[in-house]
């Protein structure tokens, strides 16, 4: 079997394909497109826009929640520790508050979000190991039940 790509991997927890991921579709399975739904987007180094990609997968999970129960939005910004950390702060908070921008522009009801900036917090490991793929924004969309 082919290796799968980060998009696809994030397309099939989605619940959706994209080109390319139509020989994963198998691995998919959900019951209700109307569940508590995370995803993790990824940034290029230095920058706060959301990739291509990342607004791929932002406009799949508002499609896939399109007429659910929106409860909650809880974003989660972070930075990789390169740079000082007021900057890494700052740059945090505006990916967060790019992705909360994408999924309103996507048409996902937000009737109440919750928005972390933890800039580069964590980055680096008590024993000193830098956490380097922490260029990124966790979202979890919660639905009401």
């Amino acid at each position: 079997m082919r290796p799968i790509s980060k998009l696809c991997l994030l397309a099939l927890a989605l619940g959706a394909g994209l080109g390319g991921c139509a020989n994963h579709r198998a691995l998919v399975t959900t019951n209700s497109p109307c569940q508590n739904t995370t995803v993790t987007l990824y940034f290029e180094s230095g920058s706060e826009t959301l990739t291509d990609a990342g607004r791929q997968i932002v406009g799949l999970t508002a499609k896939r929640l399109q007429g659910c129960q929106v409860k909650e939005l809880s974003l989660l910004g972070l930075a990789d520790p390169t740079g000082s950390a007021q900057v890494n702060l700052t740059l945090s908070q505006h990916r967060a508050d790019d992705v909360l921008a994408a999924f309103v522009h996507a048409g996902l009801p937000v009737p109440k979000y919750t928005l972390v900036a933890a800039g580069q917090k964590g980055a680096v490991t008590a024993s000193g190991a830098i956490e380097p793929v922490r260029r990124q924004v966790d979202v979890t969309v919660v639905i009401d039940r």
